[in-house]
């Protein structure tokens, strides 16, 4: 599944979390932005890694079978 297939779920559940619990569901409104932002691009550091990881695999897995066929 893709981000682009996750990530309107995602932000629907953490806006219905928010709202429960009387946060705030924009950044914007929030008193210490600077630090939810940090967390924000935290999360999107640990897509982007576990995106690369999975790449590296498909790459490492295209190679292998690229060998393979040589044989």
């Amino acid at each position: 599944m893709c981000f682009k297939q996750m990530a309107r779920d995602k932000y629907d559940e953490g806006q219905a979390k928010a709202e429960l619990k009387g946060d705030y569901p924009n950044l914007d409104d929030r008193p210490d932005l600077i630090k939810q932002a940090r967390f924000e691009v935290l999360d999107m550091w640990f897509y982007l890694d576990s995106l690369a990881h999975q790449l590296d695999q498909l790459e490492s897995e295209v190679d292998m079978y690229k060998r393979r066929s040589k044989r």
